[in-house]
């Protein structure tokens, strides 16, 4: 596709990984089409995870505005949440700080004078899209979970096109005619993994291709409830001689799992125990089983490697989402799913059953591989580059 002059691009997205790390390679996909372009992310002030970016040299410049952040868990009843004094005081105060990021938003537009804006997902977006529409900036969303999410449904009305995971059907808050399936945005390095690549990647890392490995991973903070049973579940799990652990805790959890694997028992050269990895595609591509959260973005890189997966959905994030995703992965056999309510009691066992069963590792893998999709980037920045250029409807997709 032939660019007739440089666009400035908006990638907006932040307060999760998920919401990070699609920006990637969307923006290394932009650049192979216009090299000569601006590509710029906007995230939320004070995110320490907007780091994870700026080694990135596809972007040109980084800012942040003030977005908030509205806190509301699946679950609650009317009631509990009335009487949480301290999640509504503040919720109170960070809608100052979601007016003030509107205004930040509206200038910031202003002195960048954006081609076009998209918008990945968290609160930040809310307060760009917002600004957007006030100054008839164009600006497209997309949605990784199987759901829309609640910045996304605040900018919903005015947005020019809705780019989501998965099929319309799950996404009923935005028009048919607007919506288009395109994947998730996954970086290069998740790619399927053979046996051969996978016995290779054992070696490389320190192990033996007899070696079975489990990867254990909560995302960038963590999941304290699967930290705790893994760990009170590692002497079990290390009976069998060959296995081998590898536990990424979070940051905020990695000190207490640490300290709580050096009073047992156990050899501990047999986990390989930190807080987080940006290399995390190559313990995956090792893993026999991976035990992780159901984070639409991780998910969508676990199916392009065709990994088997036990799936523990966080039951209490905004409006259920990952136990929306959770269940599209069910229905199609291409993950186990052990609710947080069943954590304790068969989350090892799970496990250790399917450790134990290369057959069914491999009907899980096949299932899941069916989820990828490998050009999601590549469709994402071809729309982005045809609507600044103007060249674009959404028949033309």
């Amino acid at each position: 596709m032939s660019v007739e002059k440089s666009a400035v691009y908006l990638l907006v997205g932040g307060g999760s990984g998920g919401h990070l790390a699609p920006l990637i390679p969307i923006a290394q996909s932009i650049k192979k089409i216009d090299p000569e372009s601006k590509v710029i992310h906007v995230g939320q002030h004070g995110d320490k995870l907007n780091e994870m970016l700026k080694s990135e040299p596809s972007f040109d410049n980084f800012y942040t505005v003030t977005a908030g952040k509205f806190r509301r868990y699946n679950g609650d009843s009317f009631m509990k949440s009335f009487f949480d004094i301290k999640t509504n005081l503040l919720n109170f105060r960070d809608f100052f700080r979601f007016i003030r990021g509107i205004w930040q938003s509206y200038f910031l537009i202003g002195r960048l004078k954006p081609s076009i804006i998209f918008t990945k997902g968290g609160y930040v977006c809310a307060p760009l899209g917002i600004s957007a529409g006030l100054r008839g900036v164009p600006y497209i969303t997309h949605d990784s979970d199987a759901m829309v999410s609640l910045a996304h449904r605040m900018i919903s009305k005015k947005a020019e096109l809705h780019l989501t995971a998965m099929p319309a059907n799950y996404y009923l808050q935005y028009p048919k005619n607007k919506t288009v399936q395109v994947g998730v945005p996954i970086r290069a390095e998740y790619a399927e993994v053979s046996d051969s690549a996978k016995i290779e990647s054992k070696k490389l890392l320190g192990f033996d291709e007899t070696n079975k490995v489990l990867l254990v991973v909560g995302g960038g903070l963590g999941a304290k409830n699967i930290n705790t049973a893994i760990v009170d579940g590692s002497v079990e799990l290390l009976s069998d001689p060959s296995l081998v652990i590898v536990h990424i805790t979070g940051h905020k959890l990695f000190k207490e799992v640490q300290t709580k694997y050096a009073s047992l028992n156990i050899d501990k050269n047999r986990i390989i125990c930190m807080p987080f990895s940006d290399k995390l595609y190559k313990y995956s591509a090792m893993a026999d089983v991976i035990i992780t959260r159901a984070g639409a973005t991780n998910m969508a890189e676990l199916s392009a490697q065709a990994k088997a997966c036990i799936i523990v959905p966080n039951p209490l994030l905004a409006g259920g989402h990952q136990l929306k995703n959770a269940e599209v992965f069910e229905n199609a056999d291409s993950a186990i799913i052990v609710s947080e309510e069943r954590i304790s009691s068969s989350l090892i066992s799970t496990a250790i059953d399917l450790l134990n069963n290369p057959d069914r590792q491999k009907v899980l893998s096949m299932n899941l591989k069916k989820n990828a999709v490998l050009d999601a980037s590549d469709k994402i920045a071809e729309i982005l580059v045809k609507y600044s250029t103007k060249n674009f409807t959404p028949e033309s997709i």
